[in-house]
């Protein structure tokens, strides 16, 4: 009796102890599409994580910029040299010391410096386009530095991640000159 109780759970155990062939790969192929598509999420919010991040901080360096260029001008003296890419005023209460603001296509980036200090302040990087342009007291467009009243300055930025340009930042300002007289 005890014989034949033993081959009875030993035949019901090898009935259901494994996988057929055809049921193997059917697992197999369902677990690997599982898995692709969580790796192509993972990679896609990665990506976005990534272009989101660099779009934070490029907008914030933008910022910061655009501040630190609104607080120099707008405590500076006269406007005494202008280009597209070039702005000098004279320091205020002295003719001999200047603030300076220079884009350089070349290195795309924008530069700040004074007279009588050795050190240039780089206030953006990455930087594919500035200019800057002269406003009269009405705002319209000027080219004569007498009529000046105010400077506006608009910029494109933009940075390469993970091998692709995904993040570009554009910011404009108008200046106005505190210490020129209408």
């Amino acid at each position: 009796m005890k014989l034949k109780f033993t081959s009875r759970i030993y035949q019901s155990r090898h009935r259901i102890s494994g996988f057929t062939l055809a049921e193997m790969m059917v697992a197999v192929a369902v677990g690997m599409i599982i898995l692709t598509v969580i790796a192509l999420v993972a990679t896609t919010s990665a990506r976005s994580f990534a272009a989101m991040g660099n779009y934070v901080d490029m907008d914030a360096n933008s910022r910061k910029a655009i501040d630190h260029i609104t607080l120099g001008v707008r405590q500076a003296g006269n406007l005494v040299e202008y280009s597209p890419s070039r702005l000098k005023f004279t320091t205020l209460g002295s003719t001999n010391s200047y603030l300076v603001y220079n884009w350089d296509s070349a290195s795309r980036s924008l530069t700040e410096w004074t007279s009588g200090s050795s050190v240039t302040n780089t206030l953006l990087t990455q930087c594919d386009a500035l200019t800057f342009s002269l406003c009269n007291s009405a705002f319209g467009s000027t080219t004569n530095i007498a009529d000046t009243k105010g400077v506006s300055v608009n910029w494109r930025c933009s940075r390469t991640v993970l091998s692709r340009q995904t993040t570009e930042d554009m910011q404009q300002a108008l200046i106005v000159l505190r210490n020129k007289p209408i």
